[in-house]
């Protein structure tokens, strides 16, 4: 672990620090904390199984088919039908996302790389053209589209990342993110009770989860690597059931699920949870 007394974001030097977190006063991001040396979380990072990818995608693919759906309307439209272009899926895991972008843009050729190069799985594997992550620097491919699904929360310097994927874009190009953010649920618990603010803490800020972005520090960031903001909006999206992020928040009392149950149920009136954009050069 890096015990770097700065935000990581914004270098402010005012750093709230809770449990396992901290959180910058000055833009608002909350951190995974002391955060962790690069070469730690690569390790981490890159051992997931072909085993683990395909249980993860057996209770998370159908709220990724709609949700990749969504995503690909809000950055294309028809006008891009018949047109031959490079898609690139930073971060693309287990491929599922080339399958719902070629049923809707079926000349496009969609690449993948990610920090683990073994995630991508047998089944989605031809409907991809796979970047080895340790010769994704220096391959010369150019896109005119870029997405990170639940990927930018994940990258350990997201300022890097930025800068490396805007050097990638062709002429007019776009990188779509869709990231995990804060809403009320955090300020609302943290004052009504440390105990709850903790395990919400502990199920959505994690060693995979190093920042959960307020709107100010994701805008900081893209301003920082040379991008611009085209198109940005917030909803609420969810890529697991329910029980997933109970278990995660280690939730037992009948109660509290309950009360959590129909919070996820109607959270689409209330709670926007995600950022999702595009960003130009």
């Amino acid at each position: 672990m890096t015990k770097q007394k700065n935000c990581k974001i914004c270098n402010s030097s005012s750093l709230r620090v809770f449990e396992h977190t901290a959180t910058c006063n000055n833009c608002r991001v909350i951190l995974y904390y002391p955060y962790p040396d690069a070469k730690s979380h690569y390790s981490i990072a890159k051992n997931w199984t072909q085993e683990r990818v395909l249980n993860w995608y057996s209770k998370s693919s159908f709220y990724n088919h709609r949700n990749f759906t969504n995503m690909l309307l809000f950055v294309m439209d028809e006008s891009f039908k018949r047109k031959k272009l490079t898609i690139l899926d930073y971060g693309g895991g287990g491929g599922q996302f080339a399958l719902v972008c070629k049923s809707h843009f079926p000349e496009v050729s969609v690449y993948i790389t990610d920090i683990s190069d073994y995630s991508l799985l047998k089944e989605w594997r031809l409907l991809n053209i796979q970047i080895p992550f340790r010769k994704f620097a220096k391959d010369k491919t150019k896109f005119d589209f870029i997405f990170l699904n639940d990927v930018f929360e994940h990258v350990d310097s997201p300022g890097t990342v930025l800068k490396q994927l805007a050097g990638k874009l062709k002429e007019n190009g776009k990188i779509f993110i869709d990231t995990p953010k804060q809403f009320w649920l955090y300020t609302f618990t943290r004052f009504l009770s440390k105990t709850i603010y903790k395990k919400l803490l502990v199920g959505t800020v994690t060693i995979f989860h190093l920042q959960i972005w307020s709107r100010k520090s994701f805008e900081l960031i893209v301003k920082n690597s040379g991008l611009k903001v085209s198109k940005y909006r917030e909803v609420s999206e969810y890529t697991m059931p329910a029980d997933h992020y109970l278990k995660n928040m280690s939730i037992t009392n009948p109660f509290l699920r309950f009360m959590a149950l129909i919070f996820y149920k109607n959270s689409k009136w209330f709670a926007k949870n995600k950022i999702i954009s595009v960003l130009s050069r």
